[in-house]
């Protein structure tokens, strides 16, 4: 299972290399998102319009931990401070929330554990901690099951990794498809840059939605780019960058995410 901390480095997206039992990866960072525009209402494209400008400073630690038995618990820990700008009646009106996003947590069960090829099959949980009735809000606010599909491929100096599977929101408001992919390669002897793409579409929705369930409707697409550097056997400090190249009825935004990654 060394081999299998050693690929982690690579990994963004997906853990389908399960590690020890006592073993992980963390990353922990922090995220900065600004929009001034926003997709249209109606459908999918890659168009934009001018609208209200929101900022979110986010606090994100993500990580996966071996407990044996080829499972592994798999986290999504978030906090942030969220800010709304918009102009009513020609003076600049803010809105702003701080505190606790949605969490998710999970198991994630290893299938094909090879040197150069793994997968896993995982089943997630979102914990609605973050709030809806906030102005503005914060997370969805609402309970969600995420069953997911895993696999990594290492190949010479290249990794490889897919997440793929629906998020089904308890109250059977939306069902959304969601895909992860990240392509790593090592350019340096310390250094790693790693290509993400991140897709989102409602598969299923409920009409009319509350307000408290609109943000189940979620429709987007965000490249990226991560770029890596090893100081050590177990920390990597990093850089990310991403931006909204396509979407409907959300803004459209650019993250900035800077963070250090530890393996153990």
């Amino acid at each position: 299972m060394a081999t299998a901390l050693c690929l982690a480095s690579l990994r963004v997206t997906a853990d389908p290399w399960i590690p020890d039992a006592g073993a992980g990866y963390l990353e922990a960072m922090a995220r900065q998102y600004v929009a001034t525009r926003a997709f249209p209402p109606t459908s999918f494209s890659t168009a934009t319009t001018a609208a209200s400008e929101q900022r979110d400073l986010m606090y994100r630690a993500t990580g996966v931990h071996g407990i044996g038995n080829g499972l592994s618990i798999e986290y999504d820990l978030r906090a942030g401070h969220l800010e709304k700008y918009r102009i009513k009646h020609g003076t600049a009106v803010v809105n702003s929330a701080s505190g606790q996003e949605d969490q998710e947590v999970g198991l994630n069960y290893g299938l094909r554990q090879r040197a150069r090829f793994a997968d896993s099959i995982a089943f997630n949980y979102v914990v609605p901690t973050g709030s809806t009735h906030s102005i503005p809000a914060l997370g969805t606010g609402q309970a969600a099951v995420e069953p997911d599909y895993q696999l990594g491929v290492d190949w010479r100096r290249m990794t490889a990794t897919l997440k793929v599977g629906p998020r089904m929101f308890i109250d059977g408001g939306a069902a959304q498809m969601r895909l992860d992919m990240g392509v790593g390669v090592e350019l340096l002897h310390r250094m790693e840059i790693t290509g993400t793409l991140f897709v989102v579409r409602t598969v299923h929705l409920r009409s009319p939605l509350t307000a408290a369930e609109a943000a189940e409707n979620y429709d987007l697409l965000r490249p990226g780019v991560k770029l890596k550097y090893r100081l050590n056997a177990h920390f990597r400090p990093f850089l990310a960058y991403e931006r909204d190249v396509a979407g409907k009825a959300i803004h459209a935004g650019r993250r900035v995410s800077a963070g250090l990654a530890y393996e153990y």
